[in-house]
């Protein structure tokens, strides 16, 4: 029966229905692919004949295979669906059409109903040849395609079954989890962590002073070194700081003349000073520049008249460039000086705040700017520029102190307070192949030695003047006690130092390190010939055999614990106070001791300081331990207490 002719609403195409009954239905053109709903002509055969869907004027294909990119086969429905071919016309059966005729059939048959209906182009019997070439080349593309989608479908069941199993695991892991208790540190290291925590809380504690971090506003770099100081404390007219500046020395006068030089003002006119230091490129000398935060009010005038330079081009900052350095007025109280050539750099720190190493900014968060003294600077970089940063003179010493930090320490903030008391505090950051407990253990290890490695070089050490001699041969018994009042903390900046002595320490200190620091730039430190005998001759096994080697002593109020814990460092064996027999007998450890005795055994040092205090009611005795490899300072009512036999100081 003639089939119903109908018109592609898309590309105009004239399309045969076979089956009146689809009207309503969702079809695709065979030409463009375009799909639309089925429009029925009102007049419609009664019986319409059963024939495929075609075109009205059939395209012949094309006698080369068309060419593309990134061709892909997507079907129309979840089922792969083959093209439908009547089997009215046998001379299309050539070559494997005929198989591929039964496996159409086949695919009909099993096709599930869908809304959407597939339509196929027929050929006629003229195109018999290129019809067989071009169905057979379909017929393994569909194959392919096939094989290609069981492919997929292969894969994407295989990841699917991953997923759900994963899912499921993390089910049964979190149902078990959740029916078992969660695994706890032990309460030994909880214990530990809580201590820690708890000593660095104290160690906070002890601080004189909490003000906020140190400013590094208006510096034209990223500091390498960072020096803040309170300029007008320091320099006050008051007996503690007098002292410490004249135990400076001619470092207290050096230091005076380059923040005159450099900012124009005495240190007593400065309320805060901080220097900065950035090394740049190597060979090079170092850039330095200050933020100066003035006591008292300046006008316009007075700036110019102190500056003396012609006024920078920029209008919105006023900086006056003078030969040798530039000055950016911040306010009437502040303003920042720089070399020169950093004008420009200098005004653009205005804005924009200088930029601290990721190594020195948990330290920065740490500072104090309320104490009187602070030094921050990055080890490793000072060490990578110690040929510019210290003079030929300084280099060795400069390595030494370099060494001793050693390769766990990367950043360093050092800060001193004078008053009430002496306290000082280091913060140590750690490099990253290191950990706080790690850098804790180094340090208390470096510290226990520091007393030892500091009477070796002394030792070769031969001043000029008694005074001197006298100091640097204290230097090492101070370093004692500086040890012995520093304890060490876990922080997680990384791991604090915090020492606290008498207040006229800190002058003493100051003198003994400057003195000694200067006397190493004479000492040459290779000769043996220097040596005394104390480290030419093999230290005895026993104690008592030490006790006869020969010390230098020569001491100027030093406290009676320095002074036994110098000879102790000296004789290589540790002396010790009891302080409960102290107490007990009305003694302090902090009695001055003054004397000149020159080079003596250490028997008679110690019998020396026994005899000035021999006439009070419970003398002082030697307790000698060989088996403990140790001397105890006791009293003689403590040691008939303690059932202590006594040791004869009498030579």
């Amino acid at each position: 029966m003639a089939g119903i002719s109908i018109t592609c609403s898309s590309c105009g195409a004239s399309l045969k229905l076979p089956d009146a009954n689809l009207e309503g239905k969702r079809v695709k053109c065979p030409k463009c692919g375009t799909r639309f709903v089925l429009k029925i002509p009102s007049v419609v055969p009664a019986e319409p004949e059963e024939v495929p869907l075609q075109l009205v004027h059939p395209m012949a294909p094309p006698s080369v295979p068309m060419l593309g990119t990134s061709a892909r086969w997507v079907p129309d429905s979840p089922y792969p669906v083959l093209p439908q071919v009547p089997i009215s016309q046998p001379n299309l059966q050539v070559g494997g059409f005929a198989e591929y005729e039964r496996l159409n059939s086949v695919a009909s048959d099993a096709q599930p109903e869908t809304s959407e209906t597939l339509f196929a182009i027929p050929v006629t019997a003229n195109d018999a040849g290129t019809a067989s070439g071009s169905v057979v080349h379909r017929l393994k593309s569909s194959r392919r395609k096939s094989q290609n989608v069981g492919m997929i479908a292969s894969v994407a069941g295989v990841m699917i079954a991953a997923v759900c199993g994963g899912i499921w695991f993390s089910r049964q892991q979190s149902d078990s989890s959740a029916s078992q208790p969660a695994i706890k540190a032990s309460p030994e290291y909880q214990a530990a962590v809580a201590n820690r925590v708890a000593s660095n809380d104290d160690a906070k504690a002890l601080r004189p002073t909490s003000g906020e971090p140190i400013p590094v506003d208006y510096l034209p770099f990223t500091p390498h070194i960072l020096c803040h100081m309170h300029s007008a404390e320091l320099w006050k007219e008051d007996r503690n700081t007098a002292e410490f500046q004249a135990m400076l020395s001619t470092l207290g006068i050096w230091l005076k003349e380059q923040i005159e030089t450099r900012t124009r003002y005495k240190p007593e006119e400065i309320s805060e000073l901080t220097f900065a230091i950035n090394f740049g490129a190597r060979m090079t000398i170092p850039d330095v520049a200050a933020v100066v935060r003035l006591k008292s009010p300046q006008t316009d005038q007075e700036f110019m008249q102190r500056f003396k330079g012609r006024i920078y081009a920029d209008p919105k900052v006023e900086l006056y460039e003078a030969p040798d350095f530039s000055y950016m007025i911040i306010d009437d109280h502040t303003f920042a000086v720089a070399p020169s050539s950093m004008s420009e750099s200098l005004a653009m720190s205005m804005k924009d705040p200088a930029l601290l190493s990721s190594d020195m900014e948990p330290l920065m968060r740490e500072s104090d700017r309320d104490r009187h003294l602070s030094l921050l600077f990055d080890l490793k970089i000072v060490d990578s520029h110690r040929e510019d940063a210290f003079t030929s003179q300084l280099q060795k010493l400069a390595d030494k102190f370099l060494f001793w930090f050693g390769e766990d320490v990367q950043t360093v903030l050092w800060s001193i307070h004078l008053e009430p008391q002496l306290f000082m505090e280091t913060l140590l950051h750690q490099t990253q192949a290191s950990t706080p407990v790690k850098l804790q253990r180094f340090t208390q290890s470096k510290l226990s030695h520091l007393p030892e490695e500091i009477l070796s070089g002394v030792r070769k050490m031969r001043p000029a003047t008694v005074g001197s001699r006298a100091m640097i041969g204290r230097f090492p018994a101070m370093i004692k006690a500086l040890e012995i009042g520093t304890t060490t903390h876990i922080d997680p900046a990384g791991v604090r130092l915090v020492t606290l002595l008498p207040q006229h320490a800190s002058a003493n200190l100051a003198a003994g390190a400057l003195l000694t620091w200067n006397q190493s730039l004479l000492t040459n430190f290779d000769d043996d010939s220097q040596l005394t005998k104390t480290d030419t001759t093999k230290i005895p096994d026993k104690i008592a055999d030490r006790l006869k080697l020969k010390v230098l002593i020569d001491f100027r109020r030093t406290p009676i614990q320095e002074a036994f814990s110098y000879i102790g460092n000296s004789i290589k064996t540790e002396i010790t106070i009891d302080g409960k027999a102290f107490q007990g007998a009305g003694f302090t450890q902090v009695m001055a001791q003054s004397y000149d005795l020159g080079n003596v055994t250490a028997l008679k040092a110690i019998d020396t300081i026994f005899q000035a205090y021999a006439g009070e009611r419970d003398p002082m005795v030697l307790i000698v331990d060989e088996a403990g490899n140790k001397i105890t300072v006791s009293t003689v009512e403590k040691a008939k207490a303690d059932g202590l036999t006594t040791f004869n100081t009498k030579e």
